[in-house]
């Protein structure tokens, strides 16, 4: 199984992700978390975020979620895909794929801004930044929406509702 969680920085991918890795973790070892950030480490941040780079980087990830699924091992991973073309791969290419995008208003999204990527966006030291500079496209018929309007814990009960959602839609958990 691979649920994909995006959405732009700050909406609570990676919290969620990590959590939901955690829970799933405890009774289905063969379990593994991918994050996005952390995905780019991994390649020593050999690329940039313009749309060409971010475009490279979904050909690895999306390659590699595969690689791996096709192994029958869980797949969470947390981090956004600026095209819609990768996300329909994924939907296509990768057996037992369930997409949760959590959408999160801007000026949510501004106040929570731990990197300081839409400041330093806004106030033009930096550029490439989805929902900045690089227009977010939201997910055409994503699984699940998630509305992250709330704290951290409000994000947490969303586990509950993925995994009635997966159950219902039989897909398979390895």
């Amino acid at each position: 199984m691979v649920v994909w969680i995006t959405g732009i920085s700050a909406s609570g991918k990676s919290t969620l992700g990590k959590f939901f890795f955690k829970k799933l973790k405890k009774e289905n070892k063969n379990t593994i978390f991918f994050d996005g950030d952390e995905f780019r480490k991994i390649f020593h941040n050999d690329i940039k975020y313009t749309l060409k780079d971010r475009d490279i980087n979904a050909i690895r990830l999306t390659s590699l979620v595969k690689y791996v699924s096709d192994q029958k091992i869980n797949i969470i991973i947390s981090a956004n895909i600026t095209s819609q073309k990768f996300r329909d791969w994924c939907k296509k290419n990768v057996k037992n794929y369930f997409e949760v995008f959590i959408n999160t208003p801007m000026e949510i999204l501004k106040k929570r801004d731990y990197k300081k990527l839409y400041k330093n966006a806004l106030s033009g030291k930096i550029k490439n930044v989805v929902g900045v500079d690089i227009k977010f496209i939201k997910p055409k018929n994503p699984d699940l929406i998630i509305d992250n309007l709330g704290t951290k814990r409000d994000l947490y009960l969303k586990y509950n509702k993925i995994m009635i959602e997966i159950k219902s839609r039989k897909i398979k958990i390895y």
